[in-house]
């Protein structure tokens, strides 16, 4: 059983999901759970707030960190968001995918910045067509 994306979005285990979005994060500075810092809140993900990118001024990335990878769906609107969010941090996802490359089924997929890449064409189709992206 996997997370399906409407829209190709996204098409991978739940766990590779997971570990796309601790990817993100990282690649700005973050750190998503599970932490490496043992004294970090294991239900939370961590942004420093002094960084360009933070939960305040990027409202699609944090929609696309906080938001539930099962059975739940994102707005169209929204949606435009998240794409441009994330195609703005695309240089930092592909500096550190430089560094650590992905392995798996995100490997599978291309690795990081394909699924990046991916994930936002998918928000821009479901925005064009007025469609919510849904998880299913």
């Amino acid at each position: 059983m996997g997370l399906r994306c409407s829209h190709g979005a996204f098409d991978a285990s739940y766990s590779a999901f997971n570990r796309f979005r601790k990817f993100v994060l990282t690649s700005i500075g973050g750190s998503y759970p599970p932490h490496e810092l043992e004294d970090l809140d294991s239900d939370r993900w961590y942004w420093d707030t002094d960084r360009p990118f933070n939960s305040e001024t990027h409202k699609g990335l944090k929609e696309f960190l906080c938001h539930s990878d099962c059975d739940d769906e994102i707005s169209p609107e929204m949606c435009k968001v998240v794409a441009d969010d994330l195609e703005a941090i695309l240089p930092y996802i592909e500096t550190l995918e430089e560094k650590e490359k992905a392995s798996g089924q995100l490997l599978a997929r291309g690795g990081y910045v394909q699924v990046t890449k991916d994930f936002i064409a998918g928000c821009r189709e479901a925005h064009r067509k007025n469609e919510p992206l849904e998880f299913l």
